[in-house]
């Protein structure tokens, strides 16, 4: 049997685990705990200097921890604390490999949040002569987290609450041989699970309803499928909303996308306001539209807005005011004028250039891909102080720049926080003296200052926004200043 110790944890890790040290003094990372409390922990794996810790009892409690709302949130054992209370009632239930903080009071996350995005920062940027004064660069550079409250309309009593649940507009699942839709457990095996409180309840509707109409292998003739997706290789599916108020309508349709490495779709009736396509992933991946429309609509700060079929990764893509609330803190980290104009590049469908229209004199927006593109010329149409380009974003920077474009301020959102320094040295060349940087991923953009930094640009100020509740990831805008 693996050994039993008793751990005082002190802080917390980038991966969202509570750390502290063992009796041989090596480093313990003990998720299900918070930092400030005293566990009891069985030995999981392990190496020369640190152990994975499985937690079995807190014998001293946080006052941050709170009752986990969910029943699939959890190891998949008893948790007791010091008197003997079960913290975990539901763990049969338990072990989504989703959410890694739902035990945490919600303003505690956001500290902890700040605090991995500080320690990342003094870690792998080293902004100071010592650690100590790294740090204090950092402290003043990174602000206090901002969380997110639901609109006005959809509050009580007129006062916007945090939305820490029911903010996800997009999710994607397994489907189990079973052709059920599974999540991957903390096991890293396929979990079923019959609601997701993240859910916008227009994706708890579309998941209901998809689970329910795609529960046997074949249906009867008034039922809504004729043969299920697994009989046509389907692996996995993404759906998606709009994230508008009421339920899917014909006026406000959900998207499924179906993935396979099958070249023949299903023969699919879905008694749902959805539009279905077919992901052939084998090759050369393509995607084909099964049933109704190529678009859909999203409403962004009371625009009504076109997407299409979601296929990438976007900063923010899976969270209902994402585009909104970024677009509002670059803004105001950037001090936009009414009077200057913006460079937004990684646009996507142009959520934060129409945003943004009402409060500078223009824009130029700029996305790579060719689906967003496609919305983002549509959704900029109806502007006269915006302009849509599609391509390469340096070819296109080089041509913006042999246009003898003037721009003021730019605003970034690099796919998969990649950030090129020969993008800042065009900036540089255009004599853009802001740019704001819109990134998911702390440790590159510290990796990435110094580049940067030779380029012409050093940070000024950093911004972190929780579009992930419940989760240790958090979004960061990012200024940066021409020297």
């Amino acid at each position: 049997m693996n050994s039993i110790q008793t751990i005082e944890l002190t802080h917390v890790a980038a991966t969202g685990e509570a750390v502290g040290r063992d009796e041989d003094g090596r480093t313990v990372f003990v998720p299900d705990a918070i930092p400030g409390e005293t566990v009891e922990v069985e030995t999981g794996a392990e190496a020369e200097r640190w152990r994975r810790g499985i937690l079995r009892k807190v014998v001293t409690t946080s006052p941050d921890r709170v009752e986990a709302p969910c029943p699939h949130f959890g190891p998949r054992h008893p948790v007791a604390s010091a008197g003997g209370k079960l913290l975990n009632p539901y763990w049969r239930l338990a072990g989504c490999g989703g959410c890694q903080w739902q035990h945490i009071d919600y303003e505690r996350q956001l500290s902890l949040k700040r605090e991995i995005v500080v320690n990342i920062l003094i870690r792998e940027a080293r902004p100071g002569k010592s650690r100590r004064n790294s740090r204090q660069i950092v402290e003043q550079l990174v602000a206090d987290v901002v969380a997110i409250g639901a609109r006005a309309d959809d509050s009580i009593d007129g006062a916007p609450s945090v939305l820490d649940f029911s903010y996800r507009t997009r999710m994607q699942f397994d489907l189990a041989r079973s052709n059920l839709l599974t999540l991957v457990g903390r096991d890293q095996e396929p979990m079923v699970v019959d609601a997701c409180l993240l859910h916008h309840p227009q994706l708890a509707e579309l998941f209901a309803g998809f689970r329910d109409e795609s529960g046997g292998e074949e249906q009867e003739e008034d039922g809504e499928l004729t043969r299920h997706p697994g009989s046509a290789g389907v692996h996995r599916v993404t759906l998606a909303v709009g994230g508008s108020a009421g339920s899917l309508r014909e006026s406000d349709k959900g998207v499924l996308i179906l993935h396979s490495e099958n070249d023949n779709p299903p023969n699919l009736e879905l008694d749902l306001p959805v539009n279905v396509f077919f992901l052939h992933e084998a090759n050369e991946p393509s995607l084909e539209l099964l049933v109704g429309d190529w678009s859909y609509s999203l409403q962004v700060a009371g625009h009504q807005l076109t997407a299409y079929p979601p296929l990438g990764g976007g900063v923010g893509d899976n969270h209902l005011l994402a585009d909104e609330v970024l677009a509002a803190v670059a803004a105001d980290l950037l001090e936009l004028k009414t009077f200057e104009h913006l460079l937004d590049l990684w646009a996507g469908i142009g959520a934060r250039a129409v945003v943004l229209s009402e409060q500078i004199a223009t824009i130029v927006a700029v996305e790579e891909a060719e689906l967003p593109a496609a919305a983002l010329r549509a959704n900029l149409e109806g502007f006269d102080n915006t302009d849509a380009w599609q391509g390469e974003m340096l070819s296109t920077i080089r041509k913006l720049r042999r246009g003898q474009y003037h721009f003021d301020a730019a605003l970034l959102a690099p796919p998969a926080g990649h950030i090129d320094p020969e993008l800042f040295s065009l900036l540089t060349r255009m004599r853009i003296r802001r740019c704001g940087l819109i990134t998911e991923e702390p440790a590159r953009l510290a990796r990435a200052l110094e580049a940067v930094q030779e380029e012409g640009y050093y940070l000024t100020a950093v911004q972190p926004v929780d579009l992930q509740p419940h989760q240790p990831g958090v979004t960061l805008v990012a200024r940066f200043d021409r020297k």
